[in-house]
């Protein structure tokens, strides 16, 4: 229990004060690598055999990354305790992407308050995958705050139940599964091939997403922001996204905010007609990193109840 706790702990001090680790050995980039060649080489343009290799992929690099985490996990404890945290760590470390978020939100959020709105529209496209040509400044922040809210699932509260839960194999295949569905499950010439990858992912985040919704509400009240409306917003709205479960956490979000949080042409949550500003942005960011803090303190908590 204790090396579970102390790979948590220098895991999210990692994550704060060194960021992400270097591309050439991140695993999630692997994970991408791997998925980008499965691509190339899969997608064919016969919806039948598409619809197979994709679920093969879908099976296959989770069913990969449980092995492989699993074997490095036994390796390391037969080192020391040194090396099981510090390599505990990192691997878990790989897993979320709490200053990485706060970074890329945070250079929206400063070109929307020096009125750079073009530089806001480049800085947005790091984070989502729509077109952002000719989003209007109140658009950039609408479509930072939607990110930032449902990334506290995919990139924070996710990963870290998950860790609380199962242990560093549950992490890594989670975040393999995510990584799949961001990389493949598109309605474009993905649409066949990533359909596996896609429901996979909203099953396996069927419990994160609603518990992630609940932690934005704990979050909007730690932070005095309107935690009642944030919780009926969550409950009332949660349906209108396509996906099943990004609409808690976003839902929850627009709620503290107070604003209209939209996808062009996908769906809208909140008050109809207020539209968020630089100011927001910031807000959603404490949001998200109270959240991610909240997350944290739960997973903890598993580890403790699971001794």
């Amino acid at each position: 229990m204790l090396i579970k706790l102390a790979v948590l702990g220098v895991a999210l001090a990692w994550d704060r004060l060194l960021g992400e680790p270097p591309t050439r050995i991140h695993p999630v980039v692997g994970m991408g690598k791997v998925t980008d060649a499965a691509m190339s080489s899969g997608i064919s343009g016969n919806p039948q055999r598409d619809r197979f290799t994709g679920a093969a992929l879908a099976v296959g690099l989770p069913l990969a990354v449980l092995a492989a985490t699993s074997l490095a996990e036994r390796g390391l404890g037969k080192l020391g305790t040194v090396a099981s945290i510090i390599g505990g760590a990192f691997l878990l470390k790989s897993t979320f992407a709490i200053r990485s978020m706060d970074d890329e939100v945070t250079a929206v959020s400063d070109a929307l308050k020096e009125g750079d709105v073009e530089e806001a529209r480049a800085s947005l496209s790091r984070i989502v995958s729509r077109d952002t040509a000719g989003y209007r400044d109140d658009q950039v922040a609408s479509a930072a705050i939607s990110s930032v809210s449902e990334n506290v699932t995919d990139s924070a509260v996710g990963p870290l139940l998950m860790y609380g839960l199962f242990g560093l194999p549950g992490a890594m295949t989670y975040r393999a599964i995510n990584t799949l569905d961001t990389m493949v499950g598109y309605q474009d010439h993905r649409r066949h091939f990533g359909e596996a990858s896609a429901r996979l992912d909203d099953v396996v985040n069927l419990v994160p997403a609603r518990v992630s919704g609940g932690i934005v509400v704990a979050a909007a009240a730690a932070s005095g922001m309107d935690a009642k409306n944030a919780a009926r917003t969550m409950i009332d709205e949660h349906e209108r996204t396509p996906s099943p479960n990004g609409g808690w956490p976003i839902g929850a979000a627009a709620g503290a905010l107070g604003v209209e949080v939209e996808k062009l042409g996908e769906y809208s949550l909140g008050p109809a007609g207020v539209r968020p500003d630089h100011a927001d942005v910031d807000r959603s960011l404490k949001l998200f990193k109270r959240a991610a803090l909240i997350g944290a303190a739960v997973a903890a908590g598993l580890i403790v109840a699971k001794r």
